[in-house]
């Protein structure tokens, strides 16, 4: 799948993804929302992905990263929790920066700190 994003967006979500321990890259998250294993949500020039996670006792969306503007992530906030919702879920879970921690939004508890490790 190719997606339609500006030079600068491109940037912003390579920088990102490198942030993110390079789990994916561009064409991998294409076709994981291309397949349905993944969601993009979409606020003015803020872009979120998502993705669902079936657990025993509940369903939650994990928030895979949002790159754009810090108000209109707020934003895409409530527009993910409302999608979240009206599928069922009833947990959020995302992983950031420390930096982002300071503009948490209210509800957010944090519960560690992602390690990764190359083997």
């Amino acid at each position: 799948m190719k997606l339609a994003i500006s030079d600068e967006m491109m940037v912003k979500m390579n920088r990102a993804l490198r942030c993110g321990g390079q789990l994916y890259d561009l064409h991998d998250i294409g076709a994981n929302i291309a397949n349905g294993k993944m969601q993009g949500h979409v606020e003015g020039g803020t872009w979120g992905v998502t993705e669902v996670h079936d657990w025993p006792k509940h369903r939650s969306v994990n928030i895979v990263f949002v790159v754009g503007d810090l108000e209109e992530s707020l934003r895409l906030e409530e527009k993910i929790i409302d999608w979240a919702k009206s599928i069922g879920a009833d947990h959020l879970t995302a992983i950031g920066r420390d930096g982002w921690w300071g503009c948490k939004t209210e509800g957010w508890k944090k519960l560690g700190t992602f390690y990764s490790k190359e083997i």
